[in-house]
């Protein structure tokens, strides 16, 4: 007894010694903690098409869609030109701030470019093409000749070389096979179509060559993607994402491939189906469109093309719409809690922040916490804070009267725009308490 005794003693004063060294922050005033969404964040929301002038802003955006053909990035002799293809873009679209997410493509239905999307030298070493009159009409090169699947496999390596962890590519989507590059041709050319053996090649050479930036492909499923290294887009969100019944759409697609999970490492995008878009900011139902906020839930879907919410002319009703349907998606960080201690003379900061959304984020920024004087990089990493989960980031630094202490999320690439938190008062930094 008296043993066990001894040993309350000395763990009360060690109780009280921790309670003294640790003491509230003498003169610290915390900041009154409201949320607010932050609109525009990198790698999440709607976004536009890619144009010169970059789009309508009444709606923010953080990044551009970009189609581009491998005749601009591999010559008519079959000499690569990756650079010279893509630079122009990703100097402009990173110039505003952004990133790009594009695809590369050999057949884009109804297009001028048509056939001169594919490099005159594929066709000289005998790829057949197969012409087609749906989709308003196109040139199919045969994505079944192991000749260009060669091609594609070694294409792929050579773009990930020059471009794998540029943080001016939030997402590369997989592209090279079928119309659109949507891993798909019309019925009237199925024969056209690449084999399970040769869409497991292409895909192998995405996960084996990419190891920083995140790819998608078309459909959960596609040989090769078991092993959840590859993302997903629906490029019918809303109009053919939800439905147990239709084995084709989407999401029943991932439930059967056992890809519901996926989004937890590997992120999900597409495009708001076009021919709702319209009626969605007006806030009006299209007929067998699914509920956008439950195609969200349950695909956890991070980004969506949503070209009319950039052309201009919205009112204000129809903005509201899609601002806030466009931050619906993906991430959504906010600070919770703010603790800060003395420990030894200096500050110890302790700063909750919650992942309130339906996606982690898919890149790792470095988290600062500090003052104008000095600001230090957290140990942690906010990509791995899942939706609904609360991660405490913390350091200790010297503070003195009269000193703002920030919390901040850095920027994906220099120049780009930082990741805001959904706090009311929070810009690129947020400030979370004062030393009066």
């Amino acid at each position: 007894m008296r043993f066990l005794l001894k040993i309350l003693i000395r763990l009360n004063i060690l109780i009280l010694a921790v309670v003294l060294l640790f003491g509230n922050y003498p003169g610290f005033i915390a900041t009154e903690i409201k949320y607010e969404t932050a609109y525009g964040n990198p790698m999440k929301g709607f976004i536009p098409f890619y144009s010169e002038n970059g789009a309508d802003e009444s709606v923010p955006y953080s990044m551009e869609w970009l189609y581009v053909p491998m005749s601009a990035l591999v010559d008519d002799s079959g000499e690569y030109k990756i650079k010279e293809g893509l630079e122009p873009y990703l100097e402009k679209i990173s110039s505003r701030g952004h990133q790009a997410v594009f695809r590369v493509f050999l057949d884009y239905p109804s297009s001028e470019i048509g056939e001169k999307a594919v490099p005159r030298f594929i066709w000289d070493m005998g790829v057949k093409k197969y012409p087609y009159d749906e989709y308003g009409g196109g040139v199919s090169p045969d994505y079944s000749d192991q000749r260009l699947i060669d091609f594609l496999v070694e294409f792929v390596g050579k773009l990930a070389d020059e471009y794998d962890g540029d943080g001016r590519i939030a997402y590369i989507t997989t592209g090279l096979i079928g119309h659109w590059g949507e891993w798909h041709v019309c019925t009237s050319i199925k024969q056209a179509m690449a084999s399970d053996k040769q869409k497991k090649q292409v895909i192998r050479a995405f996960e084996r060559s990419f190891k920083q930036t995140k790819i998608l492909t078309r459909y959960p499923g596609t040989p090769g993607t078991g092993n959840g290294k590859i993302g997903f887009h629906d490029d019918s969100f809303t109009f053919e994402t939800l439905n147990d019944s239709k084995n084709y759409y989407f999401y029943t697609k991932m439930k059967k491939s056992l890809q519901t999970g996926v989004w937890k490492s590997q992120a999900i995008g597409g495009e708001f189906r076009p021919e709702g878009q319209e009626n969605f900011l007006k806030n009006a139902v299209t007929d067998d469109y699914q509920p956008f906020d439950e195609c969200v839930k349950k695909t956890h879907c991070s980004w969506l093309m949503m070209q009319t919410a950039f052309n201009g002319g919205l009112s204000q009703d129809e903005i509201n719409v899609a601002k806030n349907a466009s931050a619906s998606l993906g991430y959504d960080f906010t600070v919770t809690s703010v603790t800060v201690r003395k420990f030894f003379g200096k500050a110890c900061i302790r700063v909750g922040v919650k992942n309130t959304g339906v996606a982690p984020i898919y890149a790792d920024p470095a988290v600062y916490i500090g003052t104008e004087a000095s600001e230090i990089k957290t140990g942690q990493h906010i990509s791995n804070l899942m939706p609904g989960k609360t991660e405490y980031f913390t350091t200790v630094v010297d503070l003195k009267k009269g000193d703002e202490i920030y919390i901040r999320i850095d920027s994906l690439f220099d120049g780009g725009h930082a990741v805001r938190l959904s706090n009311t008062g929070a810009k690129d930094r947020f400030i979370i308490g004062k030393v009066n």
